[in-house]
């Protein structure tokens, strides 16, 4: 069954999939969010797409509020459907992307979140309301499409930004602003050049100067985690070993 929330994203970066879709809108604030390697800021004139099984990177910004429509897929029988909501899934999901959210459906967005607030016990009416903003939005399935990249990148000054900033927390709109690009445009553009996405990109980088560090220098991995941007070392081993089939300990014991 549909399901409607309204929630506040954390601001370290989080990756996952789901077995069911998900429509994101902006409330408040803004969130990055990256899916098959486009990645744009939501907020309440940009919504997000993500079709079911699709794993994708998301991350909140400043104060952020978003709203969270579940739409569980049409195939599984523990969650039926009705009819309305079966129209708007082949009009909605046969793919992901971003899309512009128009006055109407902010109006719409708006009087949920209040209303929601109001009765936040109510799942039924937080129900209705993700019901109406799924039949306005499927209505409006003509989404914007990606434009073809048309601009090269200089990634001597991208490369340069990211050795520089290796040790913090860096946003793709960053690195968009340095190519002087949209967030939107940029992704399309680096993945073509570079082949895969901007935060693949720069975790390869974190972990190349991992390497070197374990390497070179006796650092305690705690301060190799911090020197390459990872939250934690918990965070930095499993990233290590999932690149590399190692620990960050054996590899240093292999040098």
């Amino acid at each position: 069954m549909l399901n409607t929330q309204v929630i506040q994203l954390p601001k370290q970066s989080v990756e996952h999939d789901h077995l069911y879709h998900q429509i994101i809108l902006g409330v408040q604030g803004r969130a990055e969010f990256e899916v098959e390697g486009r990645g744009d800021l939501v907020c309440n004139q940009l919504g997000c797409l993500i079709p079911s099984s699709l794993s994708h990177t998301f991350s909140g910004l400043d104060s952020n509020e978003i709203l969270v429509l579940n739409v569980p897929v049409q195939d599984r029988p523990a969650e039926p459907l009705d009819q309305v909501e079966l129209n708007c899934l082949s009009e909605l999901f046969d793919r992901s992307g971003f899309f512009r959210v128009d006055p109407m459906v902010r109006q719409l967005l708006q009087l949920s979140v209040k209303e929601m607030r109001s009765y936040p016990e109510d799942e039924s009416l937080a129900r209705s309301f993700g019901v109406c903003l799924l039949q306005l939005l499927s209505r409006r399935a003509g989404r914007q499409a990606e434009r073809r990249p048309s601009k090269r990148l200089n990634m001597e000054v991208l490369d340069a930004y990211i050795q520089a900033n290796l040790n913090q927390k860096m946003l793709v709109r960053e690195l968009a602003l340095l190519s002087c690009m949209s967030p939107s445009h940029f992704f399309s553009v680096f993945r073509e050049e570079a082949g895969v996405t901007p935060n693949q990109y720069i975790t390869r980088q974190r972990l190349q100067h991992a390497k070197f560090l374990l390497e070179s220098t006796r650092l305690p991995l705690s301060d190799v985690s911090v020197q390459t941007g990872f939250s934690s070392q918990s965070a930095f081993a499993h990233v290590f070993k999932q690149h590399n089939d190692i620990t960050p300990r054996q590899y240093r014991l292999k040098q």
